[in-house]
């Protein structure tokens, strides 16, 4: 092989090292976090009460949209 194939051919080795390196890096850091991304951790930071209240005093109309928007949003959180 000639001089500059060669270097090529270890600096894209070491790319590739330093790629797999930071996707390591990023699992670990992930596993490591609390998991408090699920639904249940958003629910129950909610204050429950003024917005089960809020939502019953809603007009009609805007409180079926509401629970619409809320379920397709829970669909597509769970599709995805």
């Amino acid at each position: 092989m000639h001089p500059s194939l060669q270097e090529e051919q270890k600096l894209l080795q070491l790319k590739a090292e330093a790629l797999r390196l930071k996707l390591l890096s990023n699992q670990m850091r992930r596993q490591q976090e609390p998991s408090g991304h699920d639904i249940w951790g958003i629910v129950s930071s909610l204050p429950k009460a003024g917005l089960l209240w809020r939502l019953a005093n809603m007009p009609h109309k805007v409180r079926n949209k509401f629970i619409l928007g809320a379920g397709l949003l829970a669909l597509l959180y769970l599709r995805f």
